[in-house]
């Protein structure tokens, strides 16, 4: 892509200099980095001109999309040049922007069946990278019904087996990340209008936790040259693949074995953040307290460093066991992480995260107030714990980015 656009090759070489700056602080490398990162703003500011008059064509509307992602993400890792915290952050912003056009070139118009679109890899690529920029600030920012449950209806295009493979840019399969938006949805819904939208909200929550148990997520494994087989991975299966993959120390040794935690990781911080924010189970409940057993169990496989410390690396679960630990081995095994991962002293959005974690938790031991177990029957009598975290967030920290 980036050799038939000047705009993606430009975004390129801003965010590789970005980052050969901090190791060469060299006047002449920093002076090309911000020459290159003016013209792919340039460049991407007459391409959007155009589309606002025509609807690109699809592999112009994938280019566009592309230099808002990389663009993005030079502003993800240099927290040191984003807006004051209360203003809409330019990561933010970019990924709406790349979503409006990612509907802009939808050919979802064209078919009955969403199953029989045939997307190209660089369009689901894109898909992914975009929307889990924007899905993955959702759980941290108050509830907004306009988030309706047709956003992101792109991540479900294509044969149902594809959109259940897991992909490299993000760790996870497209359904998930789109059960992820869902979740936050459902949790608007009931929010906002209790009475008449409990009993379909909380059926629909209930629906999703069911699939979600038994995500049947799968990917690819080269064994040799010419041979590449297919893997599934579910609850069942995952620890006996997983154990296949461990060194003397019990940590991962292969990108396979970091290919499966990783997904599992997701699909268990999606449960759990289904179960805090939609169901308004406690921290201490049962339920919440076994699926965050399960993921500190996956955090721990992990390396935090070297060369399968990728895109993949599950950053917003292991932030979300942050906020719903209540045991010292949970606690422990979250801050551990993100000390590990911290201290490569690499460019990145976790210092920001990990220190915004450190002051939500201090004021979490007074100032979240939780259900007694048992907690009440009806989803609407129980205490909506989350959204008091949420909106100590949004007036102290604005908006968090967990990417």
């Amino acid at each position: 892509m980036a050799h038939k656009s000047d705009c993606v090759k430009s975004a390129i070489f801003a965010l590789a200099g970005t980052y050969v700056v901090d190791y060469h602080p060299d006047e002449q490398v920093q002076n090309a980095t911000l020459l290159h990162y003016k013209q792919a703003v340039l460049s991407l500011s007459l391409l959007l001109k155009l589309a606002r008059q025509q609807p690109p064509e699809d592999r112009d509307g994938e280019a566009l999309v592309a230099a808002i992602a990389i663009l993005n993400m030079i502003d993800v890792v240099s927290p040191e040049q984003r807006r004051g915290q209360h203003l809409t952050p330019r990561w933010l912003d970019g990924a709406y922007l790349a979503c409006e056009i990612l509907d802009l070139t939808d050919p979802g118009h064209r078919y009955r069946d969403a199953a029989n679109i045939q997307p190209s890899a660089a369009r689901v690529g894109n898909t992914i990278i975009a929307s889990r920029v924007a899905i993955l600030a959702l759980p941290m920012m108050p509830l907004d019904i306009s988030n309706n449950g047709k956003h992101f209806g792109w991540l479900r295009q294509g044969p149902e087996v594809n959109i259940y493979r897991i992909h490299g840019g993000c760790g996870m399969s497209p359904a998930l990340l789109s059960h992820l938006s869902q979740i936050t949805h459902f949790a608007a819904m009931l929010h906002h209008d209790p009475i008449d939208t409990e009993f379909v909200a909380v059926q629909a929550a209930q629906a999703t936790l069911t699939r979600l148990l038994t995500l049947p997520q799968w990917y690819e494994h080269e064994t040799s040259a010419d041979c590449v087989r297919r893997v599934s991975l579910d609850a069942r299966t995952v620890g006996e693949l997983l154990s296949h993959h461990l060194d003397e120390h019990g940590a991962i040794k292969t990108n396979e074995g970091m290919t499966a935690s990783t997904a599992e990781a997701w699909r268990l911080a999606a449960i759990i953040y289904l179960q805090c924010r939609v169901f308004r189970l406690p921290r201490t409940h049962p339920d919440v307290l076994e699926q965050a057993s399960s993921l500190a169990a996956c955090i721990r496989l992990m390396p935090t460093s070297g060369y399968m410390f990728t895109a993949q690396t599950p950053f917003f679960p292991v932030f979300l066991l942050g906020i719903v630990a209540v045991t010292e081995e949970h606690s422990r095994c979250a801050l551990q992480w993100f000390q590990s991962v911290i201290s490569t002293r690499c460019r990145s959005s976790v210092p920001p995260a990990f220190e915004a974690l450190e002051r939500i938790r201090a004021w979490m031991t007074t100032g979240v107030k939780h259900d007694p177990l048992p907690v009440p029957d009806k989803v609407t009598h129980r205490a909506p714990w989350w959204e008091d975290v949420v909106a100590y967030i949004a007036e102290t920290e604005g908006t968090l980015c967990l990417v």
